[in-house]
């Protein structure tokens, strides 16, 4: 897509996937072809870099269902997952004495991400991790995701593997475009999970897409 084939659009508008794939904000004024074109574009990049993809989810509900009022805060408990996933993969990736740095997406629960990162790395924290987190470095740094093309990446990833396991598609077009970009993605995803508490398959009901914790996401790139 370029940008000049529609008036008035900035190119240096955000890759925002809620926007591209319901034509709101800035992607307004794109014709439905060219957004689905970008989003496209945009898998067909992430498939050729040198960057993997992790996905962790929670299922809401069922996490309800089994810890009542003694649940963890889930954006907490899926950070922790997500952080533990990324951990591992540094230690694949680089020399012992080398740390990742955690860039994310500013949040309300930023103070507490933080903090919880510091309890995470100095000790197994029940419930969250099966060990301290020792590749990362000491804190969260969150910024805007207007600022960040990775940002950006991580987030139309997580939406389209979030709408993928979550809505049934009623249009032929839209579904095989899900496919696609779900596909492309997928092809540097090495960690794939929707934790469900009370259930044995890991994998959420249709429909229950507002209902489990979807933000925790990463896109780690090894070192040159």
């Amino acid at each position: 897509m370029r940008s000049r084939e529609v008036d008035g659009f900035d190119p240096a508008t955000e890759f925002h996937a809620v926007d591209m794939f319901h034509g709101k904000g800035a992607w307004a004024v794109v014709p439905i072809g060219l957004r689905v074109k970008a989003c496209k574009l945009v898998a067909k990049v992430l498939e050729r870099s040198s960057g993997v993809f992790v996905f962790r989810g929670l299922d809401l509900e069922a996490h309800r269902q089994r810890y009542g009022d003694h649940a963890f805060p889930p954006h907490l408990l899926t950070l922790a997952h997500v952080l533990e996933e990324v951990d591992k993969r540094l230690h694949l990736l680089d020399a012992p004495d080398r740390l990742g740095l955690v860039l994310a997406d500013e949040h309300h629960s930023a103070a507490s991400a933080r903090r919880s990162l510091r309890n995470f790395k100095t000790e197994r924290v029940r419930g969250y991790t099966n060990g301290p987190l020792t590749r990362i470095a000491d804190t969260i740094s969150f910024g805007p995701s207007h600022e960040s093309r990775l940002l950006q990446a991580t987030d139309l990833a997580t939406f389209f593997f979030n709408r993928e396991r979550t809505v049934v598609e009623r249009e032929a077009r839209s579904a095989a475009a899900v496919d696609e970009i779900t596909r492309r993605i997928r092809a540097i995803t090495v960690k794939e999970d929707v934790w469900c508490p009370t259930r044995t398959t890991q994998r959420p009901a249709r429909g229950r897409g507002a209902g489990w914790v979807r933000e925790a996401r990463s896109v780690l790139h090894p070192p040159s």
